[in-house]
């Protein structure tokens, strides 16, 4: 069984000139990767970074992001009502790489930024802090929350290759203790007493990057204190995991079964190693299609439930019961 190394203290190795690839059980270092030697001209075409984030809550599943493509950037927002079964708001903005960055850190000093027009959005985590700030203005939809680390479990992060030059890297939290509020329009939500994810990437992935990826939050039918992140393609098997309580325990790479002409329709998610056996129930969908000639993206993020068993090694099979999530599917020529 794969097991979880101790984060490395840089993700570049300064006498090899290679990246330390592995899984590793706490935060992912700042991302430097300039002891490759690429060029600006390399850099700005290949480097892609964003900051996702989810609230979850028996009423509402909430995601935002900010994404950092180089030569464009945008932010989105979508907020789901498991109560009233429909999208209270799916918000986005476009615009050029100027209008957003996201920065080198995952943990203390991240900082994704976006703004264009009227459209505002930012996830900051200052020095010294142990809570990431939230704050998007999309259209009508704000959202301000703060999403705290203590008591959280630890990161899971991961740094992976492939020839000839793709770099990535990714660290994920689970289980923040939220509070806050979502407007959309002149209705407000509580958010306090919600749970956060963050997903955090940075890399230089391959031209063509396909991949799907899930991930839940919440609680299992026993009532144990529950996370999951799992993924086919791109990064692999060395992001796939689960948390149960404080533990973060490895699971064999995602593996996806969808109805590509309606995606609304129940989705299969297993795993490789056979631990997962898990049906995920669609709910609302966030849908971006574009051809902007340098970025030509199909993505699509689901919410919705996950229902099934995880079975874990030396423990009784672990069983979902409408755990709140996502799942995506992308396919980007960038």
């Amino acid at each position: 069984m794969r097991t979880f190394q101790p984060p490395p203290d840089s993700v570049i190795d300064p006498v090899t000139r290679a990246p330390r690839i592995g899984s590793f059980r706490g935060p992912l270092p700042q991302v430097d990767l300039a002891p490759l030697g690429h060029g600006a001209l390399f850099r700005l075409a290949r480097r892609k970074r964003w900051l996702w984030g989810t609230i979850a809550s028996d009423e509402l599943l909430v995601a935002f992001a900010v994404v950092d493509l180089g030569c464009v950037a945008s932010a989105f927002a979508y907020a789901w009502h498991f109560g009233e079964r429909r999208m209270l708001a799916d918000r986005s903005a476009l615009g050029p790489g100027f209008c957003g960055r996201v920065g080198d850190s995952a943990e203390e000093g991240c900082a994704a930024r976006f703004r264009c027009g009227r459209s505002a959005a930012r996830i900051t985590r200052a020095d010294g802090s142990s809570a990431y700030e939230v704050e998007f203005k999309l259209h009508d939809l704000r959202l301000a929350a703060h999403l705290e680390t203590r008591g959280a479990p630890t990161p899971l992060s991961a740094i992976a290759a492939a020839p000839p030059d793709a770099v990535a890297t990714t660290q994920k939290r689970v289980r923040l203790g939220t509070t806050g509020e979502l407007a959309v329009g002149d209705r407000r939500f509580s958010l306090d007493g919600a749970l956060g994810g963050l997903d955090y990437s940075h890399g230089y992935p391959l031209r063509h990057t396909r991949w799907k990826w899930g991930f839940a939050l919440g609680h299992a039918a026993g009532g144990e204190p529950f996370a999951l992140n799992l993924v086919e393609g791109f990064v692999g098997e060395p992001e796939c995991a689960v948390w149960v309580g404080d533990e973060l325990l490895p699971l064999g790479e995602g593996r996806f079964e969808f109805d590509g002409g309606d995606l609304l329709a129940p989705w299969r998610v297993r795993t490789a190693d056979g631990a997962a056996d898990l049906v995920f129930e669609p709910a609302g969908m966030h849908r971006e299609e574009k051809n902007l000639r340098v970025v030509v993206s199909h993505f699509v993020q689901v919410a919705g439930r996950f229902r099934g068993t995880i079975a874990l090694p030396g423990r009784a099979p672990l069983r979902l019961d409408g755990v709140p999530g996502v799942t995506e599917d992308q396919d980007m020529l960038w």
